[in-house]
């Protein structure tokens, strides 16, 4: 029997991920009820991953309780971190009452909805229409920041918060957020400040006064926000890893240790543990560094959350403490979904290669190096060429280590924390005198590139200009600097002679790689906003 009250609900497709049966046929018995007949069931966060990848759901069922190796939260977690879920899905954690202070509270990734258990037909019903009847109010929002229009979102926001003040909090968090983003940074105190003349209690709206102080370089004034509200809610995650990012900015590098790890200890995740040891790895907190990415190791494993750089950078954490035997044990045990990625192969020998060093086995370690080289094909893998480079210097190759390191800082100039990473190598291998000279200068050489190509550009040689950088991304296709110029010469150049099919595409492109690579940048927003401009001047009238 359908509950007719709840009819638009019935054309929603649905996934139900719970690991036992008899919850999954009642939670399927509800939905029929509601109307619902495309539904989806999973019984392991593994099969989830593997329906969400091969097709879109607008609502997922799941329950926190899900087998010992993970939960609904730490799923929900995987999903929002590899993009896997469209903006418009709505996903409702299932889970018992005793439990849901705890879930709640140190919840890093919020799903649309808690539900209480026992659920029924009308319950479910209910929570789903309210969810949609949102969805819908703020539609006019989510449309503009689908096509990247986010000044067109921040209007949209006033007409809804007009139109539809029912749901005023959730504008003012999105338009606060965007106004961030767009550096508009007195207006969205303005957003901030009014939420808090509402309420004096919105920890959202202190942290984004935090995040306006961090955008205007105001380091000391956000800390103290951020501890305040961290003096009284101890759980809000977001607030920490704010009070990492001025650490780090600050050059306190301990101290954004200190606060990431205080972090995972509220939400003992994969990706807070993975936080931990890069950032003790930087920092050259090996011991921590090794008991966090055993952490990451022990929260994924036997599942598809798991991350081929946890296992490598545990592996190089023994290595570089002296626990080679362990390093190539770990090593031995690789995950048969790793063997066709060649970046993983690489890095993998890259890592036996330093070990089999250490044990003296040179043979063995000359077949890892070469075995890491083939495996390269000439390719940048961040993981794999620094691995790369720490072999060949503990090898004596000192200029083969050299090159890898000058290339993969001109893979992505712009990287601080690439650059970091490269120093350590060099440092670690006894090479730190070098660091000047190759690091520093092939960030020179990049920005010389760019230079020269906006030079070329000023003196009406667009076509020689825009060929350079294409040249240059041929060898470095992920460097976000290069892209970013690319996508604006390529547009200044249709500013000024008309549209082109084939640089249309490749602006997209450039857009697609930035905001896979440094999604929600500024700059990258700015130039989708460029690229609209653009095509609405130059394009064709059919």
């Amino acid at each position: 029997m359908s509950l007719v009250p709840f009819a638009r609900i019935s054309s929603l497709r649905c996934l139900i991920i719970d690991d036992m049966p008899t919850m999954r046929q009642n939670m399927r018995m509800h939905l029929g009820q509601l109307g619902v007949t495309r539904v989806d069931q999973a019984a392991t966060p593994d099969e989830a991953i593997r329906f969400a990848q091969a097709g879109s759901y607008d609502l997922i069922i799941c329950d926190y309780n899900l087998n010992k190796e993970s939960n609904g939260q730490q799923l929900l977690e995987f999903f929002r971190t590899q993009n896997m879920l469209s903006p418009t899905t709505m996903f409702i954690m299932v889970t018992a009452e005793s439990g849901y202070s705890l879930v709640a509270s140190a919840a890093e990734f919020q799903p649309d909805a808690y539900m209480l258990k026992p659920l029924t037909a009308t319950k479910i019903g209910e929570r789903v229409d309210r969810l949609l009847e949102k969805q819908n109010a703020l539609l006019p929002i989510t449309e503009k920041m689908k096509r990247k229009d986010f000044a067109g979102a921040i209007v949209a926001c006033d007409q809804v918060l007009q139109t539809a003040p029912k749901w005023m909090v959730d504008v003012l968090k999105t338009k606060g957020t965007l106004l961030i983003e767009q550096r508009r940074i007195d207006e969205a105190r303005k957003v901030y400040d009014d939420a808090l003349a509402l309420r004096d209690d919105l920890v959202w709206a202190k942290v984004g006064l935090a995040r306006c102080n961090i955008v205007a370089g105001q380091l000391d004034e956000a800390k103290v926000l951020v501890q305040d509200v961290l003096a009284s809610n101890k759980q809000f995650i977001a607030a920490y890893d704010l009070l990492a990012q001025i650490d780090e900015a600050q050059g306190n590098e301990e101290a954004a240790l200190d606060a990431l790890t205080r972090s995972s200890e509220i939400v003992p995740s994969a990706r807070r543990s993975r936080l931990v040891g890069d950032a003790a790895y930087r920092t050259g907190n090996l011991d921590q560094a090794k008991e966090a990415y055993g952490k990451v190791l022990q929260h994924t494993r036997g599942s598809l959350t798991a991350q081929p750089t946890d296992l490598l950078s545990l592996a190089q954490v023994h290595v570089d403490t002296g626990e080679a035997d362990q390093a190539l044990v770990l090593l031995s045990k690789v995950p048969k979904r790793y063997e066709d990625s060649k970046a993983f192969n690489s890095a993998q020998a890259a890592v036996q290669a330093q070990a089999y060093v250490q044990l003296g086995d040179t043979v063995s370690a000359e077949q890892a190096f070469a075995t890491a080289k083939e495996a390269a094909g000439g390719e940048i893998s961040e993981t794999a060429t620094l691995a790369l480079a720490k072999a060949a210097f503990s090898m004596g190759r000192e200029e083969e280590g050299a090159k890898l390191i000058a290339d993969v800082v001109k893979s992505d100039h712009e990287n601080k924390t690439l650059q970091t990473l490269a120093r350590k190598v060099l440092s670690d291998s006894g090479k730190e005198a070098l660091a000047d000279q190759l690091i520093d200068g092939a960030v020179k050489q990049c920005m010389a590139i760019i230079a020269e190509a906006n030079a070329l550009m000023r003196s009406a040689k667009p076509d020689e200009s825009l060929a350079k950088l294409e040249e240059a991304l041929h060898s470095m296709p992920e460097n976000t600097g290069v892209l970013l110029a690319a996508a604006q010469l390529h547009l200044l150049w249709m500013s000024q002679r008309g549209w082109n099919d084939d640089y249309v595409k490749r602006v997209k492109r450039y857009l697609s790689t930035l905001d896979r690579l440094i999604p929600g940048n500024e700059r990258v927003a700015k130039m989708h906003k460029f690229l609209r401009d653009t095509l609405s001047k130059v394009a064709p009238k059919n």
